[in-house]
């Protein structure tokens, strides 16, 4: 299946969240990071996540904000082309966002963060993803918030469904519900988040205390 047909899928799940919740109208140091740390797991209470073990051969990224990683999405994805790669730069991280509508403000008891990426397709295929699902929080414990739809008041949000011809770049924020006593230690960033349920193709970036 062409990524273009799972993207508008994902758009259409995304939208759907969207209304649910209110709806809206609305290069520093760089490294080689196709299997860098990051994990996904099963949802637990409160919108956290478990993370599963990391799986093998990956190795512990030491990028902050700021630093450019290169990533690669799954193999044969691209409608034309066959690699996938695309830089993704950490460029801001907000411990205390605020949201443009109220529609997307943390519930009681939580606190919204945000983080700001840009992305440069370097393949020979489009990259073609939704822009907030492979984005995740990591807190010092251990668990995994993922990225919600919802637009911060310090800019807009990426696009829900990114399609980016190679060569093409977008920059854009994702918010995340977080425990308002958390402390968010990292950021994760996965290629084709959707298609693969393990840490590879993720970027992760340590934010320091």
């Amino acid at each position: 299946m062409h990524r273009s047909i799972t993207s508008a899928a994902a758009a259409v799940v995304l939208a759907a969240a969207l209304v649910a919740c209110g709806g809206s109208d609305g290069d520093s140091g760089k490294a080689d990071a196709t299997k860098s740390a990051g994990s996904s797991g099963a949802t637990a209470s409160g919108g956290q996540q478990t993370p599963d073990a990391t799986p093998s051969g990956t190795t512990p990224s030491s990028a902050k904000v700021g630093d450019t990683l290169s990533l690669e999405g799954l193999p044969g994805m691209g409608a034309t082309g066959k690699n996938v790669r695309a830089d993704i730069t950490l460029t801001k991280y907000e411990d205390n966002a605020k949201p443009s509508l109220d529609a997307f403000a943390a519930p009681d008891g939580q606190r919204l963060v945000a983080t700001e990426f840009t992305i440069v397709s370097t393949g020979d295929a489009t990259y073609d993803d939704p822009g907030n699902l492979g984005a995740k929080v990591v807190d010092s414990t251990g668990k995994v918030y993922p990225g919600k739809p919802g637009i911060p008041t310090a800019g807009d949000s990426l696009d829900l469904t990114m399609i980016l011809q190679p060569g093409d770049k977008t920059t854009g924020w994702v918010i995340f519900n977080v425990p308002q006593d958390a402390k968010i230690t990292a950021v994760t960033y996965q290629m084709d988040s959707l298609l693969q349920s393990n840490g590879e193709h993720t970027g992760r970036w340590t934010l320091l205390s």
